[in-house]
């Protein structure tokens, strides 16, 4: 593994940030994974690790089409994304839990001036739900889902349209990630990146970029040197 590469801006603070959401701003992996497994119990599926590391800041399109390839042929990979999102939904409906110090980090950017913008694979409109019942939502300019892209992560589309919403560069925004298709999504689009690995740690691949990793969103503003 190379050194990180440093990571500066003209100004010394981005323009923009660009921020994924499950596993990043919200603790809502640990909780998929948990009930992914319940649905491979359910329906005898052995190899349901497997499985779950390839869905990781993937789209709802590239899960069906993961489950299509992966699952026995006795299951409609629909109905079975289906139900497993409905299971997630209903087990946040009285509350989604933020990662450690994410409400103090987001406060410091928008006091720096720096404008949001959220960047997930998750749909918009359940994206939208998630951040509101967290009190996250306020705090961006708005979310860029993965039903509004053709390609999702690793293909750079999503945070190339992330910093057109915000109108400015990739170049001049940071990109913060927790799983490898996110990284290699953002860097490939040419935004400054930062990763914060949550279940998954950085691939080989990832590594090779020498892209930064920190192991909690509270370290950036010290890693970056940012005003106090």
């Amino acid at each position: 593994m190379s050194a990180a590469i440093p990571i500066t801006f003209p100004n010394g603070l981005p323009s923009g940030l660009l921020s994924d959401m499950d596993g990043l701003l919200l603790d809502t992996e640990h909780l998929s994974l948990l009930i992914f497994n319940e649905m491979a119990e359910k329906y005898a599926i052995p190899n349901g690790d497997e499985i779950f590391h390839q869905l990781i800041g993937r789209s709802k399109i590239a899960h069906q089409e993961i489950f299509a390839r992966s699952l026995p042929g006795s299951i409609d990979p629909v109905v079975f994304d289906e139900e497993w999102k409905s299971r997630f939904l209903e087990r946040l409906e009285h509350g989604v839990p933020v990662k450690d110090g994410v409400p103090a980090f987001l406060t410091q950017c928008r006091e720096l001036g720096i404008s949001m913008m959220v960047v997930t694979s998750t749909q918009t409109a359940k994206a939208e739900m998630l951040l509101e019942r967290a009190g996250l939502l306020s705090f961006f300019k708005g979310v860029i889902g993965g039903d509004q892209v053709t390609a999702s992560k690793p293909h750079p589309e999503i945070y190339q349209r992330g910093a057109a919403a915000l109108s400015y560069a990739p170049s001049a925004c940071l990109a913060l990630e927790d799983s490898n298709n996110g990284a290699r999504s953002a860097y490939d689009a040419g935004a400054k990146v930062i990763q914060i690995p949550d279940l998954a740690p950085a691939s080989a691949d990832i590594l090779a970029l020498s892209i930064p990793q920190l192991k909690k969103i509270t370290d950036i503003p010290a890693y970056l040197g940012w005003p106090a």
